[in-house]
């Protein structure tokens, strides 16, 4: 049953992927940043400029957490309520989304799930393996820190070695504090809403609490509600970045399932009714959801606009076409994030045509119909503006 739902859940990923335009940020990993993925994306995108085949690895990557976190799930579950929470995990928003963008969050799922294999079958191995994240990924303080905190809970002496791994990552990559403090606790609470839908971040928060206090605490919970808590705590401080907490805290899906099938069980069948009704609602808000970002296009300009999640997306695709329109195959813009978009799609800088701000004249630009702004480009070697140039105002 599990192989048929990942055929399934595959092609909706591809359909997601191909209908999505390239957003800034992906961009940026591709033309702009450093490191693993920069390099492995550059490959896929010299091979050919499409936006499916440039996130074909998070696809293939987020199928296979899927079933990982399946087999994970049989460790703590009956195979039917492990089938439940495989497909509950796969449909969370930001298990989702990043399926279909170009994101580390799907590889740091990935690593984690093999580390917590390695830690059921053979936890020399899974030391082994945990020096070896220290050196891939900055995320991965958060897994050994949890881990440290998961040993020093069970009085075993291996919290030892995992705080020096947690600290050394902290040196390695270094932990930025920097910037007056300001608290955006609200804004990470709401982001986490987002990450597994509104009414079942509410139940996540409630399981992470009772579990704190009345339930066994085995290693998914300290992983999850480490990460979980963690962001809050540091959210008072700083924003944080989703990347380095989100991929942890949406292992503890299993957690859920577990906590609502036995408080279930344990009532009699005219008490469960309230219980059933809840589940049938907080599964309707997760699906909501989903929907919205399956048919993300077509509500665009519809429900939102500039709110739109994928905005910025839509924006720099409606920019490529109007240039194109005009035959115009170089630009530059002061925009970093919009030059590495209109690269992608063949738009490359120069610097004779200069893309800028413009609040009174020059080309529309809608993408599906919507109004997005309008477009000039000066042409840098003369003192005559031509036609072309940027400005995104609200009609």
């Amino acid at each position: 049953m599990i192989f048929l739902y990942l055929i399934i859940y595959g092609l909706l990923l591809l359909f997601l992927a191909s209908s999505l335009p390239i957003g800034p940020v992906e961009a940026k990993i591709i033309f702009l940043k450093q490191g693993w993925l920069h390099e492995l994306e550059l490959i896929l995108y010299r091979l050919a400029p499409q936006e499916t085949l440039v996130r074909l690895p998070q696809i293939l990557v987020t199928l296979v957490n899927v079933y990982l976190y399946y087999r994970l799930s049989l460790r703590f579950l009956k195979p039917r309520l492990a089938l439940f929470s495989a497909v509950l995990f796969s449909l969370l928003p930001a298990v989702l989304g990043a399926g279909v963008i170009v994101n580390e969050a799907p590889f740091i799922i990935f690593l984690t799930l093999v580390f917590l294999f390695l830690h059921f079958q053979n936890q020399i191995f899974a030391y082994i393996f945990a020096l070896f994240l220290l050196f891939f990924d900055n995320s991965f303080s958060i897994l050994f820190l949890s881990m440290a905190l998961y040993y020093l809970y069970h009085k075993n002496y291996a919290w030892i070695y995992f705080f020096a791994l947690f600290f050394s990552s902290v040196i390695l990559f270094g932990f930025d504090v920097s910037g007056k403090p300001k608290t955006y606790f609200l804004d990470t609470f709401l982001l986490f809403s987002a990450i597994f839908s509104p009414l079942l971040f509410f139940y996540y928060f409630y399981v992470i609490y009772r579990i704190l206090i009345k339930e066994d605490k085995n290693i998914i919970w300290f992983i999850s509600a480490t990460s979980f808590l963690f962001a809050l705590v540091l959210s008072f401080r700083q924003r944080i970045y989703l990347i380095d907490f989100a991929p942890f805290a949406v292992i503890g899906t299993l957690l859920m399932v577990k906590i609502y099938f036995r408080t279930l069980r344990v009532r009699l069948r005219k008490y469960r009714r309230k219980h059933i009704v809840l589940f049938w609602v907080v599964l309707a808000t997760l699906l909501g959801s989903d929907l919205l970002l399956i048919f993300h296009a077509q509500l665009f300009g519809t429900l939102f606009k500039e709110h739109h999640f994928a905005y910025r997306n839509y924006l720099g695709f409606a920019v490529v076409k109007k240039l194109k329109e005009h035959n115009l195959s170089c630009v530059s813009t002061p925009q970093r994030s919009l030059q590495a978009q209109l690269q992608f799609y063949g738009i490359f800088e120069c610097p004779r045509r200069r893309l800028t701000l413009d609040k009174l004249k020059g080309l529309e630009v809608r993408y599906r119909g919507v109004f997005l702004g309008k477009i000039h480009v000066s042409n840098s070697n003369s003192k005559k503006t031509d036609v072309t140039k940027i400005n995104i105002t609200k009609e």
